[in-house]
């Protein structure tokens, strides 16, 4: 009910902005522009593609051999699903995650799932915090930019360095951290132990992953690169469809910082609004104006809606086909 009235909140505060933002910069020229991507749309989609197969292959990797039969397709499906319920609730990644979780229930056992999905998200993690930073150290260097977004820029790097240098230490000292908060809250239940005993060997797996498997690293570093290299690619392609090109040192700082907006404002259902504010706020002070910002961030919003729309039929479809498999 709470998440469900967040959403609402979110969503109804994001379209006022939303609205605000298109008379400002002019409903008529942002249509014209987003006009103008005519078929260039499928090739948005298709960079977009590129970014769903990477991260369902880097999940696919963090899975042990024997477990990686269940197929990429099976994969992709499950973060669809689950991506396209987060995005559009307040909760976010608190239900998202649990969907792709179900999704390959009866494919493969509760531990399989939760400890290869928690390896990917982590490598995720690692990932976007060093895009936030090179990408707010290249926006520092290269533009000059106001003392508000100097000093918010500061206070990001502050924060996602001690981020990134946390979860190293964690990884390279194998702290228990999860199992350790955890225990505190469980210490007045009787299944305390057991339950700590499942979390500790999610930990193991964690960090076993990152120490042994090597290869399997590399490679889920490699499609995590591959996933950050494409939006690039993909901010670089839309900004030249839509009449505003711009430099790859643009397309790279716009995507470090949508990264950002898009972990702030994780219970904003679609990114309404913020993703338009943030993006606008930034192309104008980049020198390619509001208008530009806003645009992009209404076609990254189309190409999401596609994603969404898919996730959902993916949501439904294999739902049944698992139960009538156990019901043979």
């Amino acid at each position: 009910m709470k998440s469900r009235l967040l959403s609402i909140i979110s969503l109804v505060i994001g379209a006022a902005i939303f609205i605000y933002l298109l008379k400002k910069t002019g409903t008529a020229e942002v249509v014209a522009r987003v006009r103008a991507l005519g078929v260039g749309f499928v090739l948005i989609l298709t960079i977009s593609a590129v970014r769903q197969f990477a991260r369902a292959y880097a999940w696919l990797r963090c899975l042990s051999d024997d477990q990686r039969s269940v197929g990429l397709g099976a994969i992709l499906r499950a973060r669809l699903a689950g991506d396209a319920m987060a995005d559009l609730t307040a909760a976010g990644p608190v239900i998202g995650e649990p969907i792709k979780i179900a999704q390959l229930k009866g494919k493969l056992s509760l531990t399989a799932i939760v400890s290869s999905l928690a390896v990917e998200n982590l490598a995720y993690t690692i990932s976007v915090c060093l895009m936030v930073l090179a990408g707010t150290l290249t926006l520092l260097t290269v533009f000059a930019v106001g003392d508000s977004i100097r000093n918010a820029s500061l206070l990001a790097l502050g924060l996602v360095s001690m981020l990134l240098l946390s979860v190293l230490v964690i990884l390279k000292q194998r702290w228990r951290v999860v199992s350790s908060t955890l225990a505190i809250f469980l210490a007045f239940f009787n299944r305390a132990q057991e339950k700590l005993s499942r979390v500790h060997e999610l930990e193991d797996y964690v960090f076993d992953f990152y120490a042994k498997r090597r290869v399997d690293f590399l490679i889920v570093a490699l499609c995590e690169l591959t996933f950050h290299l494409a939006g690039v690619i993909e901010i670089y392609v839309t900004l030249h469809l839509i009449g505003s090109p711009g430099s790859w040192v643009i397309a790279f700082i716009l995507e470090a910082v949508n990264r950002v907006i898009n972990i702030v404002f994780a219970f904003v259902p679609a990114m309404v609004g913020v993703d338009e504010a943030g993006t606008g706020l930034l192309t104008n002070v980049l020198g390619l104006g509001t208008t530009t910002g806003v645009t992009l961030a209404i076609v990254r919003k189309a190409r999401m809606l596609v994603w969404i729309g898919l996730g959902f039929l993916f949501l439904s479809k294999p739902q049944t086909l698992l139960h009538k498999h156990d019901r043979l």
